[in-house]
């Protein structure tokens, strides 16, 4: 009864405070203001430098993703209060430092799991534009030998292709050729872009290659079977960790099997004593 006298007392106090003295309630409110816009802009340009190259590959905007850390907090704050609401409903004790502990952990488990999701999305972009350049390197190849100019294979491999990764990859020969720059520039932008380095070192390899007279389709063609080399190992190295992981949950049902035969055994023995 105390308590509730108390948060009554005090908020009659200061709702008469601010009816004696509005300007009070007007200029708090736009201190407010004001510190959650230079918190929001503070915010928003940590994540824009943090996070530069894993927003340009997902697609997301820097206030959105700022958007999407709060409403998770918000939302991960809110299921932990109700649970502790459950549990005082209860009639379970639940310590303060607990609640604390509770109610923080959750608040960072919710700000900062938008930014494990993005990376991860990030990731398996990378590797899918990495398998779609390694097909494209080849149809480039394909192109080149068949007497193509090198602009020109450049042009009709990046339209045979469809999804994003071959958008992307048409968006920059647009440019280039809108730039008049060379297509390996805008291609090694496009790597540093999306922090793909693969892409960076292709592009300035070839460019290097054609500087001096080399033939381009033999670096060509040693870059493709170098990522797609490495694509398939990653692949299998992936594989195989998935077979280790489907071999945990049977060496639990061994270990609960046993534990089952044996529990009569020595309960009778813990009995016998």
């Amino acid at each position: 009864m105390l308590i509730f006298t108390i948060i009554f007392g005090s908020l009659f106090g200061l709702g008469l405070f601010f009816l004696i003295r509005p300007g009070a309630l007007t200029n708090r409110v736009a201190q407010l203001r004001h510190q959650l816009e230079h918190g929001m802009i503070w915010l928003i340009r940590r994540a824009q430098t943090q996070h530069r190259a894993d927003l340009a590959i997902v697609g997301y905007q820097a206030s959105e993703m700022v958007s999407r850390k709060l409403t998770m907090m918000f939302i991960s704050s809110a299921s932990a209060l109700g649970l502790l609401v459950i549990f005082k409903a209860s009639s379970l004790q639940v310590s303060k430092i607990f609640v604390l502990v509770i109610l923080s952990s959750a608040a960072a488990i919710g700000f900062f799991l938008p930014d494990s999701q993005m990376r991860t999305k990030a990731k398996s972009r990378r590797q899918d534009f990495l398998h779609a350049f390694s097909s494209y390197l080849d149809l480039v190849n394909v192109l080149l030998a068949g007497g193509a100019g090198t602009e020109t294979a450049l042009i009709a491999a990046a339209e045979a292709g469809d999804g994003w990764s071959f958008a992307e990859i048409r968006s920059a020969l647009t440019r280039a050729r809108s730039s008049r720059r060379s297509p390996w520039v805008e291609l090694a932008t496009l790597g540093t872009t999306y922090n793909i380095a693969e892409i960076s070192e292709v592009a300035g390899s070839v460019q290097l290659a054609g500087e001096h007279g080399a033939r381009i389709r033999l670096s060509l063609s040693a870059r493709a079977d170098s990522l797609r080399n490495r694509h398939m190992g990653e692949i299998e190295a992936e594989a195989q960790s998935a077979t280790e992981r489907m071999g945990i949950p049977m060496v639990l049902l061994f270990i609960a099997f046993i534990a089952l035969i044996g529990y009569p055994a020595v309960h009778l023995v813990l009995e016998s004593f």
